[in-house]
């Protein structure tokens, strides 16, 4: 909070007078950072197939294998993880998002992804496919986009691919 108010918003204060503050603002938020007691995100999901988190996995890029996979936000079920040599080229994953579509016979709600160039035929595809549905998550509302971290469920996979499986 100190450098963000000197930096971000030009002030000139202390942390004292920070700390002075954000207990008088937050006194249950201070004592919760205090004990190292946070509340936890509450992940919400409608049901199977209403949101797919996609992502690729670049920690074996320097070895020629490049990871990309999608998994279902409700039921966690892997929808595809495939090895390549790039998971950067649209077109690879476009083609792999189009294969699922066949295969399943069945189009996602809502798709999870982060800001990299490699999901823009996947968005245009999800947003094409789903542009003259009737609810609320139809045309442009069916691509989120957001940062990595916050893609929970696909960097939850990755997670438990570096521990388990992938040794450098």
């Amino acid at each position: 909070m100190w450098r963000t108010l000197n930096i971000g918003f030009g002030l000139c204060v202390t942390q004292s007078r920070v700390r002075l503050c954000l207990r008088t603002i937050d006194q249950q938020g201070v004592l919760n950072r205090s004990r190292r007691v946070l509340r936890r995100r509450v992940y919400y999901n409608r049901g199977p197939n209403y949101l797919i988190h996609v992502d690729g996995y670049d920690k074996l890029k320097p070895y020629g294998i490049a990871i990309h996979g999608a998994i279902d936000g409700y039921s966690r079920k892997l929808l595809w993880l495939v090895a390549s040599p790039s998971n950067n080229n649209p077109r690879y994953v476009g083609y792999w998002y189009l294969n699922w579509i066949k295969e399943r016979k069945m189009l996602p709600r809502v798709v999870r992804s982060d800001a990299g160039t490699e999901n823009v035929i996947m968005r245009d595809l999800q947003r094409s496919l789903r542009h003259n549905q009737n609810d609320e998550m139809s045309g442009q509302n069916s691509f989120l986009v957001g940062r990595s971290v916050a893609n929970k469920r696909i960097e939850r996979l990755w997670g438990t691919l570096k521990t388990s499986f992938i040794q450098f």
